[in-house]
Formats: C-alpha cells, sequence, structure tokens
C-alpha cells in the first residue's frame, strides 16, 4: 500500500514553489510521459526517485515520470515483489489519477487535501448532522378581547389619584389666595394709618399757606405694582406668586397680572368692612377734620398714573377708574381727575391740572383771599369747572383759571361788605 504526501506540502529542504511552478513542472511531466515508455526494470527517472523498502531496485521509468514535477511525492512502505508483479505499466492509469487529483486539487485549503475525494465523500456521508433548532410555534395575534386592559379597580384608582392632585392643588391655591388676601389688607391698613400718622404730624407746623400736597396714592394699580415688580424681576418670585395665584408656571404675563390684580381688588373691596379698615379710616377721617377746621386744605392725586398702567397698557388689559382710583379720596380732600365728568359736589376733583400745579393755585387763591374756607375753596373750583349753559364738567385751563381767581376776588368784596355791615 502507498501512502501519497498532499502535494500542498513542501518537502524539507526545497523551496516553496508558486501555482505558476507547479503548472509548469505538471506540463513537462506531460511531455515525458508522451515521448516514451519505460520498463518494469528501469533505472531513475528524470527527477523522479522510487524507494522499495530501503532498496533502490526495479523502479520503473514511468513510474519516476509521474512521481516527478510539482508534486515531488515519493512511494514509501512497499514491498519489491508487489512492484514486479504489478508492472509499471499497471501502476500508470493510478498515478495518471491521483496525479490529476492532485492537480485539480492544488489550489485548494490544507485541511481538504489530507483526505481522498473518496474518504472525504464516506466522512461527510458518516459525519454526524447538527442538531436543528427546535421549530418555532407560529405567533398567533392576540384577538383585541383578550388583550389585557386596565381593569376598573386600576381606572378608579387613576382617577382617585388624579382627583386627588387636583383637590390638593385647588385647596393649595385658594390657602394661597387667602394668605395673598391677609397680605393685602395688613398693607392697607398700614398704608392709611402712616398717612395718618404724616398728616397729624404736619398739623402741628401747617405754616401759612393754607394747602398741603399729599404725593400718596394707595389704589388697586400701586399695590398691585409691588407685588408685579418682585415677580416681574425675579424668576422665583414669579413661579411662588404663580403658586399661590393657583397659575401654571408657564401662565403668560397678561393671565398672572390679570389674576393678581383681581385678587387685590377683592382686598380692596373687603377693606372697609374690616374691623381694622373701620378703626384707619375713622382715624384718618378724623385728621382730616382737623385740617378742616385749621383751613388747611389737603389735595392728592385721585388717581394713579405710575408704572403699571403702561404696563396694562403694553399687555393689553384695560384700566378702569376703579382699578387706578386713590383709596385715601374723602369730601374733605381736593384732588385730580382722570376726565372731567369725575367728581361731584361732594367730592370735589378737577381735570386738567397736575397735582403741583392744583396746590400752586389754591395757595396763591389763599393769598387772594385769606378769608376763603376749605368748603368755599371746594366750590370755587367747582364752579370755574362747570359749564353753566350746557350744565357739563370742563378740564382746567387758563381761561378757568382766570375765572376761579376773579370769583375769589368777588368773594373777598362780598366778605368785607358784610363785615362793614355787620
Amino acid at each position: 500500500m502507498s501512502v501519497r504526501l498532499p502535494s500542498g506540502l513542501p518537502r524539507p529542504g526545497l523551496p516553496l514553489q508558486s501555482p505558476a511552478q507547479e503548472k509548469e513542472e505538471k506540463a513537462q511531466s506531460g511531455e515525458g510521459k508522451s515521448s516514451g515508455k519505460a520498463t518494469g526494470k528501469g533505472g531513475a527517472g528524470k527527477g523522479g526517485v522510487a524507494v522499495k523498502g530501503g532498496a533502490a531496485k526495479g523502479a520503473s521509468a514511468k513510474g519516476g515520470l509521474e512521481q516527478s514535477g510539482p508534486q515531488d511525492g515519493m512511494d514509501f512502505g512497499r514491498s519489491g515483489e508487489a512492484e514486479r508483479n504489478e508492472g509499471g505499466g499497471a501502476r500508470a492509469p493510478q498515478q495518471q489519477a491521483g496525479m490529476a487529483a492532485g492537480t485539480s486539487q492544488g489550489a485548494s485549503s490544507l485541511g481538504t487535501l489530507e483526505q481522498p475525494p473518496a474518504l472525504a465523500a464516506q466522512a461527510q456521508q458518516t459525519a454526524p448532522a447538527l442538531p436543528q433548532p427546535p421549530p418555532m410555534a407560529p405567533q398567533v395575534p392576540v384577538a383585541p378581547q383578550l388583550e389585557r386592559r386596565p381593569g376598573a379597580a386600576d381606572a378608579s384608582r387613576e382617577r382617585t389619584a388624579t382627583e386627588g392632585q387636583s383637590s390638593d392643588a385647588a385647596k393649595q391655591a385658594l390657602e394661597g389666595r387667602a394668605k395673598l388676601r391677609i397680605a393685602v389688607l395688613n398693607r392697607l391698613h398700614r398704608g392709611l394709618t402712616e398717612v395718618e400718622g404724616k398728616m397729624t404730624a404736619f398739623l402741628a407746623n401747617p405754616g401759612r399757606q393754607g394747602v398741603v400736597t399729599l404725593p400718596v396714592v394707595l389704589s388697586v394699580s400701586t399695590v398691585t405694582f409691588e407685588w408685579w415688580k418682585s415677580a416681574n424681576a425675579v424668576p422665583e418670585d414669579r413661579a411662588y406668586l404663580a403658586q399661590v395665584l393657583g397659575e401654571p408656571g408657564t401662565a403668560d404675563d397678561a393671565t398672572l397680572l390679570g389674576t393678581l390684580r383681581a385678587e387685590i381688588g377683592q382686598a380692596f373691596a373687603e377693606f372697609p368692612r374690616t374691623p381694622q379698615g373701620v378703626e384707619a379710616r375713622k382715624l384718618y377721617d378724623a385728621v382730616l377734620q382737623k385740617y378742616e377746621a385749621a383751613r388747611i386744605q389737603p389735595i392728592i392725586a385721585g388717581h394713579d398714573t405710575g408704572p403699571l398702567v403702561e404696563e396694562c397698557a403694553r399687555l393689553g388689559l384695560s384700566c378702569e377708574k376703579d382699578f387706578t382710583r386713590s383709596l385715601l379720596l374723602s369730601p374733605w380732600m381736593l384732588a385730580t381727575s382722570q376726565s372731567p365728568e369725575e367728581g361731584s359736589a361732594s367730592q370735589v376733583m378737577v381735570a386738567g391740572l397736575t397735582l403741583p400745579q392744583l396746590g400752586a393755585l389754591v395757595g396763591h387763591l389763599r393769598q387772594l383771599n385769606p378769608l376763603l374756607s376749605n368748603p368755599q375753596l371746594r366750590a370755587l373750583l367747582l364752579r370755574a369747572s362747570t359749564d353753566k349753559r350746557l350744565a357739563l364738567r370742563k378740564a382746567m385751563g387758563l381761561q378757568e383759571v382766570e375765572q376761579v381767581q376773579e370769583l375769589a376776588r368777588q368773594l373777598l368784596r362780598l366778605q368785607a361788605v358784610q363785615h362793614l355791615v355787620v
């Protein structure tokens, strides 16, 4: 039995051969076969050597030519008797077939050339098959009625949690608005008390002009601006104000300011009915009556014209008269107004003049007629700002200012005649 080494393996001491060299040597080997025939007793061939059990004896030339070439193969372990019985002619087809197989598989990998084709086929047949994965069960779509749906208990639990959160938010909003209401009421009480204290202190040394102007406005707009100024400048204060008012943190300026001014307006309406409001108003009216007796006319601005009015105009919010009307208005007060129609015989308000201008006019009338009392002074200003023919109020202009001065002189003459007659 002969063992043929794979063609891809290099012989020891010989360099590796490329596929092109192998093809060239195979072609030369084929030419040697066709040129002549060797007997079974020939010597060595052209490049091939046959070894028989360790003795070089009777190797055929043809067999040597077949083993030469790119294969460089050698037959080992074969006895001389077997070779003599077979003869060179019988071995030629087997070696030709083996060479052809080696030539066709010369470019194959080393693992493929280790076994003859017959053994490889047998190994493939007897090789154990790999275990196949078990077939997957087809996925059946779940019917809608079989899908898991939140039960009545889950829905009820979610609804209860949502209602609980809503009730908590509403409760916090109510508590926040109640705290804001208390804060505004305290602010109004403090503001009215401070004005009363300043007027009482001024009454101790009033001077000789007979007039005092109070550049103080206590209105819904001014108190609202005190809260809005901080919230509009500091994001944390804005978030806290939104939480107190029960508005979302993403509310715009118009919504937040509208809610704030409405809440403060309700506090203004409630203040006169509270015990603190009643007591503060009583003290305020008492000091005004002292000014009336001392013939000192206090003058205030009837409405706020501060920065919040401009802010409301920017945000598209209306500013009604009740929103900017001062809480300090009183029948014993003389005040400026926004429109001529505002005011009455009991609450005299003059339009067309600023607070300093109205104060200067009242001081000048006091100089023209030192005998003018506060009610007479207010009556002269009401008459000068009223059109008798049309029965309409009008704004104070230059003509009305000259008219009221002339009225003060006429009244002085009448008073002098009255003193003379008496």
